[in-house]
């Protein structure tokens, strides 16, 4: 059965019938045309798109797998923000040949991490579409009395990042070189690369318990380039930053150095695939230095590594430097994916 044979109200109804009953702040959830809920003063709202062919291989990424990954992205946004979810909403344009199973599948996926963080679903939309289409607007508070965001971080601050990146961008171009035939993947042992790409996980408790240490904090969806240079833009309003990164300190995975060899670093591919890959949905955050020993003690009690990169510093423009082990600046690697590229000057 297709999704079509249903229609929009059967799929809605689909839904409905999986949903638990709603804690006590939802007045009305699914079946009205708005949801009706009890807010408190401070709210925290986040929406994210994920689009076939552009953030995700249809063909390749399992159906639960990218149902949790569409609310996972936006609860990452939450995290940045040292926010408690509580909302989400899910809008999907479904080609119409989609099978019924594929849908439901996706739908479980989502479902499985609304449970996991506590989420309720309280409405959406579903339309026919060219290509799948999947948009979540997710609704949470601060954790603390105000949220951390993206214009505190101070000069002297230290430049510290959770997790380990690159590998889900690794993961994406691994996916890319199999559906070429350039990479069998069936003998490709390094699953959890794949994995980062399929479902991240979004850093919620860290972001919890880095509310009340850290000066400023964005998620890494773009990349650890592009929106570091998006907490500067943001944290210089009213003054001048620059962002030293120390590259034998940037965190990468066991999986991630196999892949390149023994010299990860020295390649160009390696290093654009670790700063302007994106998808790693890590926290990228700048504390005073003071906060080292705390930021270590919380990435202890979650089993997350915490790594210290690089240094905020007063300049006369924003700017962000790359040094090698040697103290040489290295260029920054050319962003792999822009939603927008610039149009290409034609040949004379």
């Amino acid at each position: 059965m297709k999704i079509r044979d249903i229609g929009e109200f059967g799929w809605i109804n689909r839904v409905r019938n999986r949903l638990p009953s709603y804690r006590d702040g939802v007045r009305a959830g699914i079946g009205d045309d708005a949801a009706w809920i009890k807010i408190q003063d401070s709210t925290l709202i986040t929406c994210d798109l994920l689009i076939e062919n552009i953030h995700f291989l249809r063909q390749v990424h399992p159906a639960r797998l990218l149902g949790r990954k569409a609310l996972s992205v936006n609860l990452s946004d939450l995290a940045a923000m040292s926010g408690i979810p509580l909302y989400a909403l899910i809008a999907v344009g479904f080609p119409p040949d989609t099978g019924l199973e594929y849908a439901d599948e996706l739908l479980e996926g989502f479902l499985e991490v609304a449970r996991e963080n506590k989420v309720e679903l309280i409405g959406g939309d579903t339309s026919a579409s060219e290509k799948l289409i999947i948009s979540v607007t997710a609704l949470g508070k601060p954790a603390q009395k105000k949220p951390v965001l993206r214009s505190g971080a101070k000069p002297g601050d230290d430049l510290w990042v959770t997790g380990t990146i690159g590998d889900a961008a690794l993961g994406f171009e691994l996916l890319k070189k199999s559906r070429a035939g350039q990479l069998d993947l069936s003998d490709f042992h390094h699953s959890s690369l794949l994995v980062r790409h399929f479902d991240p996980a979004p850093r919620l408790p860290a972001g919890i318990k880095l509310g009340p240490i850290a000066h400023s904090m964005i998620d890494l969806s773009d990349g650890l380039l592009p929106d570091l240079g998006h907490l500067l833009e943001e944290s210089g309003k009213d003054k001048n930053l620059r962002a030293t990164v120390l590259l034998d300190r940037l965190p990468i995975s066991r999986e991630f150095s196999e892949y390149f060899g023994p010299k990860p670093l020295a390649g160009g591919e390696c290093l654009s695939l670790m700063l302007a890959g994106g998808e790693d949905y890590e926290l990228l955050f700048t504390a005073a230095p003071a906060a080292g020993p705390g930021i270590l003690k919380i990435g202890q009690s979650l089993n997350l590594k915490m790594s210290k990169i690089g240094k905020m510093e007063s300049a006369d423009q924003a700017e962000i430097i790359l040094l090698d082990k040697k103290g040489k600046i290295v260029p920054h690697p050319r962003a792999r994916f822009e939603h927008f590229p610039e149009k290409e000057s034609p040949e004379n």
